[in-house]
């Protein structure tokens, strides 16, 4: 072995001293040139050697490196591997869940859940013009406007409800058309909400027991959720919760039975953060208990309406640039709605005549820094993080999905930011037939819009027997993402990112 190793280098020696010389001396030859004892010993003795030196260098250089790349790899071999880092936790709170025992809705296509799906999903649901309301042009806009809606008596309930309370406040300025228009709504669904209250079993027997008695029949409270205009004056949403309370009580359930849940109206709070802080707050933090099994009767009433019907608000929009008319042909439609759901806990869900046990999730809540109103690239990465936070909490597989109900309509920047979002996080949904827009085809309602696509959701869930994703990207910055869901649908939960774990963290 050792005898052929320097055989070859040898060879390779004399290789070298051959090519370099018949190289040179072909060279003197056809150029006539006689070397000298200087060009000898430079070309035919010094060049060779330095290019040998040169061979050698670069064979030691690679060694050299190559030795060292050995080493490292043994060291980093001997190192102990660092400890993974641990997944963030996920708290069990966040697994809590509310039944929809109910639910209801108004909108300017028609009462029935069910049919507005159809219409929507079909896309036969259109906007038509209102020649109630018109840009500054003069030409009427696009508009949802419930027809079959009793303004005026609404009005009179309300004023004469004002008065009992106190005759100062009776004494207020006319309410703007879109503002008895809200109250209008709000009560049609607050009645209609009640009247599913009385189907409670014990409702009968603690009206008739002795006042001393009633507390030990075990009638739940209900909380009630009035989510009203955020442009409201605190003081006139105050006293329209108040109302809606006396209304529900009007239609048979106890007054004392009544806590109306106040909102802060200079708060900024999307309206599915409400919902979700009912379900924060349905239990016992220590008691850790992740499903919609409650130790408590719990039950909950949450409300939501709104008329943008108003000229005042139309004006506003179209200084805005946020109106669709003749002048601007990316801008909104104005719409009216309310819906409603009743929460409860499974217990109180059966109670009350529930068929199905439909769950709804904790919602994830979040506010992009940049508008989606604003120029430029439309990103869905924010509302990804949050769908699959709320799918994370909901233990909810994306395929899984069978609807995705939003509130949104056809402005290019929120369709974009679907379909992204959709062919990141929901892959296997068909957004042409699986997905609604309720802004679309029934206008901006602001938070009753919100509610009529959880409602839709609901609908959906409890007739396909399949979960449905409710989410909202209306508004130029919020964006937030719920779950429903039958309580014995086949569900996988969805592997945890962190991306995933931390939406929830976004929310407020």
């Amino acid at each position: 072995m050792l005898m052929g190793t320097w055989i070859k280098r040898s060879l390779f020696v004399c290789a070298i001293f051959a090519v370099t010389w018949v190289m040179f001396i072909a060279y003197w030859s056809g150029s006539n040139h006689m070397p000298d004892i200087s060009d000898v010993i430079l070309f035919l003795l010094v060049l060779p050697v330095c290019f040998l030196l040169l061979v050698w260098g670069v064979r030691k250089l690679r060694l050299s490196l190559a030795a060292a790349a050995a080493a490292r790899q043994a060291a980093a071999a001997q190192t102990p591997a660092p400890e993974a880092p641990a997944t963030p936790a996920h708290h069990v709170e966040r697994h809590w869940t509310l039944v929809i025992a109910a639910s209801a809705l108004r909108s300017p296509q028609g009462d029935d859940a069910a049919t507005l799906l159809s219409q929507l999903q079909k896309q036969d649901a259109r906007l038509d013009l209102d020649p109630e309301l018109t840009d500054r042009q003069g030409f009427p806009i696009l508009a949802g406007r419930i027809g079959a809606l009793d303004v005026e008596g609404a009005q009179s309930d309300y004023l004469a409800w004002l008065e009992a309370q106190s005759p100062e406040a009776a004494q207020a300025p006319t309410l703007a058309t879109g503002h008895l228009r809200t109250l209008a709504l709000a009560a049609d669904i607050t009645r209609e909400l009640g009247q599913r209250l009385l189907a409670h079993p014990f409702l009968t027997q603690y009206l008739e027991a002795p006042a001393h008695q009633r507390e030990a029949v075990g009638l739940p409270q209900v909380h009630l959720l009035a989510l009203l205009p955020a442009r409201w004056e605190g003081a006139q949403r105050l006293q329209a919760a108040q109302w809606l309370g006396d209304l529900l009580a009007q239609e048979g359930w106890p007054r004392e039975k009544i806590t109306v849940l106040p909102v802060i109206a200079g708060e900024s709070v999307h309206p599915m953060l409400h919902l979700d802080r009912l379900i924060a707050t349905s239990r016992d933090v220590n008691a850790k208990q992740p499903t919609s099994q409650l130790t408590s009767p719990y039950l909950a009433v949450a409300v939501a309406a709104e008329s943008s019907l108003d000229d005042a608000i139309v004006e506003e929009w179209e200084t805005q640039q946020q109106l669709l008319c003749s002048s601007a042909n990316t801008g909104k439609s104005p719409g009216e709605g309310a819906a409603g759901l009743i929460l409860a806990d499974a217990t109180q869900a059966i109670a009350l005549g529930a068929d199905t046990l439909v769950l709804l999730h904790r919602a994830a809540v979040g506010r992009k820094d940049k508008s989606a109103d604003a120029p430029g690239r439309i990103e869905g990465e924010f509302l990804s993080r949050l769908v699959q936070g709320a799918l994370q909490d909901a233990g909810v597989a994306p395929a899984a999905i069978g609807l995705l109900a939003t509130d949104s309509d056809y402005r290019g920047s929120r369709t974009e930011e679907i379909m992204k979002m959709g062919y990141d996080s929901l892959p296997e949904i068909d957004l042409g037939s699986q997905c609604v827009k309720l802004g679309a085809g029934c206008g901006a309602a602001g938070a009753a819009t919100v509610m009529s696509a959880l409602v839709l959701a609901h609908s959906a869930s409890e007739a396909l027997g399949q979960a449905a994703l409710c989410v909202s990207n209306d508004h130029a910055h919020e964006r937030a993402a719920m779950v429903v869901r039958p309580q014995d649908s086949p569900s996988t939960v969805s592997t945890p990112t962190p991306e995933a774990t931390a939406a929830p963290a976004a929310t407020a």
